[in-house]
């Protein structure tokens, strides 16, 4: 199945996410575009571990992010591709690049590309919606209130926070598809956010130690950078990355 560009619930406030995933003969690149990111990660390999690791930021919400990517690659390169989710804690790194990297390692031997959109809503009454559609198709749909799964299916009655404690019977896609929608709906919560009174990332205490930027040592050098996009009333995350790799691929 091709892949192309479309839009979820056109004109309904929320955040959207688009991730792309471009396998070739010995190198995978992996790309995500959404309110607050654009980043990619390319891996170079042999099958089986990592030769070399590159990465790009095009936008980001703190001014330290883009050397998060030169961090991930020194820490990854040579590292076996089925085993980088064990090379480091994903809190040391860029949390985005970071699941860059583990989507690219896992379709490494992919021969087609892989469109992740997700959506979820600034609805929050009486639920909030999330959906995920892989190479337009509609996989995945979660209501939820606060961080529970009250709609029927995968994680019904569960909690999202909780996810590593319940996910071990779904199949690899599953799991995959859950992860990827959860981070969607996680970082929507920056749409809500008061950036006003925030000039660096040491004064949002409660996210101290969550990725690169919040690590103590560097978190009052971050900046925050207001390059925030919104999707709401058109546009596609990731636009002109999904028709480049579509045509390559017609």
């Amino acid at each position: 199945m091709g892949i192309a560009p479309f839009e979820i619930r056109r004109g309904e406030p929320g955040c959207r996410r688009n991730q792309l995933i471009d396998p070739r003969p010995g190198v995978v690149r992996a790309d995500v575009e959404d309110d607050f990111h654009h980043f990619w990660v390319e891996i170079e390999h042999d099958g089986a571990r990592v030769l070399d690791l590159r990465t790009g930021a095009e936008r980001w919400p703190w001014t330290t992010c883009p050397t998060a990517g030169l961090y991930l690659a020194e820490r990854m390169r040579g590292a076996p591709l089925a085993g980088l989710a064990q090379v480091d804690s994903a809190l040391s790194h860029c949390t985005h690049q970071h699941d860059l990297a583990l989507l690219a390692a896992a379709h490494a031997d992919d021969r087609e590309p892989t469109l992740y959109s997700t959506f979820c809503s600034d609805r929050m009454e009486p639920t909030r919606v999330a959906e995920l559609h892989r190479n337009g198709e509609a996989e995945l749909l979660w209501e939820l209130c606060g961080s529970d799964i009250v709609s029927p299916g995968i994680g019904h009655g569960l909690s999202l926070r909780q996810l590593k404690q319940w996910e071990a019977p779904l199949t690899p896609y599953q799991r995959e598809t859950a992860r990827v929608l959860r981070r969607t709906i996680f970082i929507s919560g920056g749409r809500f956010f008061d950036y006003g009174g925030t000039v660096t990332a040491d004064k949002v205490r409660q996210s101290v130690g969550a990725c690169y930027t919040f690590q103590p040592e560097r978190a009052a050098g971050a900046a925050l950078t207001m390059e925030r996009r919104d999707f709401s009333n058109g546009g596609v995350p990731l636009r002109g990355r999904i028709e480049n790799v579509a045509a390559a691929r017609a």
